[in-house]
């Protein structure tokens, strides 16, 4: 038997749009098998058929794992059979400890006898527990504490965490959806080694993700959709980057990161001593004293490690998180932003990281999701205009490329990557002199990315001044103008364009305020 799991001919049909058209895919005992497309292409579709969120007869084809054929009607039916998933979107419960998430959907396995028959008792028996936690996570390479406090956890930790509770139900095949897309580089460093051990262990590993580079560097074969069907296979001696990329978008991008001439002009956005409290450590400071000013046309990128405190001080900064402490100045006049309103009113506008929190009403539609950041706009007497609303989200519904059957399409059933189009297209609406954009590209494909690039290049030509945060280093050194460099909450230094390199950015991102030393990075 060549394959430990085949999808053959999956045919998944929502209305007025076909996600899935015959498609096929399988994966070895043993192999890391790459799946890539662009948003849209119908791989989030594809997984769900393989967990079992969409049940067997929701769809035509067939599953095979183990040569034998199953029909999952649930995830529960999925895991039984073999197939472990971890989500893109972090999933962990956070009132209990590590050992407890990993063991949630059968917390009786703890109580295991001598002769590995399960115990009747209703009572959690915390110290077996702890060590079955310790000697399972020792076994699969991940350094997590049984006892940790999820809270606490790194967004790292919290992944590393989800994947530990997969691979507790002993699965054949393992599915990982966007695993990285908010990892440090030293947390995808972990995570790269885990998936290797798997691999060694006959574990077969779907790795689905949007950077190329991981492909080319992890996986044993490459997948690739587009508009729902299979355009190519390549095992690892064939891969050639530009082919790949052409593959999936149906396109050859030249340049990824289009070039700008930067015409910088006066302060739009000044930020003084701006001090955050903790949200659950008392008497402690997420963000410190962090002070940095962005002006008309310029491009300005925080940069540091995975939860360094980029994203709290431009929360706070857009009235999502309450400041202890500090100014915040608009084109030289000090302001108050307490709530988002008070942002919005300031002409500044943001994009979440947190999408599903901050960013979507998934109960309505796209023209709805992009129209109400500015429907003030669109009000004729007591009235909403719908021919006015229409005519005022079209252009960014084009420019984006929102992929979707019309503007009417519901936001829950687009892809992750179009839902993020959605946002963006929501805080263009607002007609912004200030854009906070917190990891932009993330979940998105190559072909996308080239288009936000452009769109944000465009934003400067037009004097809007843009704060950017990205986990991507390469990215966020090609787009921007200034760096300012975060550190354990607070800014660490400050570098220009020309100063700037992966090494100097690394340098800063890794000093410790409490010894007054620069300290190895450990992710």
């Amino acid at each position: 038997m060549e394959y430990i799991l085949e999808a053959k001919s999956i045919t998944k049909k929502f209305p007025g749009v076909t996600a899935n058209d015959n498609v096929n895919l399988n994966v070895r005992s043993g192999e890391i098998l790459g799946l890539i497309g662009e948003n849209g292409a119908g791989k989030s579709t594809l997984l769900k058929v393989l967990n079992g969120i969409y049940p067997y007869g929701s769809y035509t084809g067939t599953l095979v794992l183990d040569g034998k054929e199953i029909k999952p009607e649930n995830t529960r039916d999925a895991m039984a059979e073999g197939i472990g998933y971890v989500p893109q979107e972090t999933n962990v419960l956070k009132n209990f400890n590590v050992a407890e998430n990993i063991y949630m959907s059968d917390l009786r396995l703890n109580r295991l006898k001598p002769a590995d028959k399960r115990s009747k008792s209703a009572f959690v028996n915390f110290s077996v527990l702890y060590k079955t936690t310790e000697a399972f996570l020792k076994d699969n390479r991940i350094n997590l504490d049984p006892k940790a406090d999820v809270r606490k956890l790194s967004i790292g930790q919290q992944q590393m965490l989800m994947i530990a509770r997969a691979l507790a139900t002993n699965p054949k095949v393992l599915i990982l959806d966007e695993p990285t897309t908010s990892l440090s580089s030293g947390d995808v460093r972990r995570l790269f080694e885990v998936v290797r051990e798997l691999r060694k262990k006959g574990v077969g590993i779907i790795f689905v993700t949007h950077k190329l580079s991981e492909i080319l560097e992890l996986t044993d074969r490459v997948t690739i959709l587009r508009d729902g069907k299979n355009i190519s296979t390549f095992e690892r001696e064939q891969y050639d980057s530009g082919r790949i990329i052409a593959d999936m978008i149906g396109r050859e991008i030249k340049n990824m990161y289009p070039r700008r001439e930067s015409k910088i002009g006066g302060e739009v956005l000044r930020v003084e001593n701006l001090t955050v409290d903790h949200p659950y450590i008392a008497d402690t400071n997420l963000i410190e004293n962090v002070s940095f000013a962005v002006h008309e046309g310029e491009v300005v990128g925080l940069a540091g490690l995975v939860g360094a405190g980029r994203s709290e001080v431009c929360m706070s900064v857009y009235g999502l998180t309450p400041a202890k402490s500090g100014k915040i100045f608009i084109r030289g006049k000090e302001i108050k932003i307490s709530k988002t309103s008070d942002a919005v009113k300031q002409k500044i506008g943001m994009i979440s990281e947190d999408r599903k929190r901050f960013g979507l009403n998934f109960v309505w539609d796209i023209k709805h999701n992009i129209a109400i950041s500015n429907l003030d706009t669109l009000v004729k007497g007591p009235f909403v205009s719908s021919q006015e609303m229409q005519k005022k989200v079209t252009p960014y519904y084009d420019k984006l490329r929102i992929k979707a059957p019309s503007l009417n399409t519901k936001v829950t059933t687009l892809s992750g990557g179009n839902q993020q189009k959605v946002v963006i297209a929501r805080s263009l609406n607002t007609l912004p002199e200030l854009i906070i954009l917190d990891e932009p590209t993330k979940g998105i494909d190559v072909g996308s990315k080239n288009e936000i690039y452009q769109l944000i290049n465009d934003l400067a030509s037009q004097n809007v001044a843009v704060i950017m945060i990205s986990s991507e280093l390469p990215e966020l050194m090609a787009m921007c103008d200034r760096f300012v460099v975060m550190a354990e909450g607070r800014v660490a230094g400050e570098l220009t364009k020309s100063e700037a390199t992966e090494a100097k950015i690394m340098e800063k991102s890794v000093v410790s305020f409490k010894t007054g030393r620069q300290e190895a990075n450990n992710g």
